[in-house]
């Protein structure tokens, strides 16, 4: 019965640990695909490096989706009730656009 236990007790923290977010703390670097299958580098908290050349600007909608998606894993992180203003709740968010595959094998043809 104490293995049985033991099994149960290790199978839920490992589906615990498997839900949790990839990303832990408020500073990171995360690619996100936009709903138009535009893919998008964000960074959060931190500077952003951006490729030479400068890609072109992001439209309103399209840095608005970015950061959205870019800020998920810190809303996970701190949850409804996190105090306001820190890095959690208050992110400094700045998303530029990837050279996409698409284009690149469009213009390829």
């Amino acid at each position: 019965m104490k293995t049985l236990h033991g099994v149960v007790l290790i199978a839920a923290a490992c589906g615990v640990a498997a839900c949790a977010p990839a990303i832990v703390g408020p500073y990171y670097t995360m690619d996100v695909r936009l709903a138009d299958g535009k893919p998008v580098r964000c960074a959060v908290n931190q500077p952003v490096h951006l490729p030479n050349p400068p890609p072109v600007p992001l439209t309103t909608r399209e840095r608005n989706e970015a950061e959205v998606l870019a800020t998920q894993p810190l809303r996970l992180q701190s949850g409804p009730r996190a105090p306001y203003p820190t890095v959690y709740t208050a992110p400094d968010v700045t998303c530029f656009a990837l050279p996409g595959t698409s284009a690149q094998a469009s213009s390829a043809k």
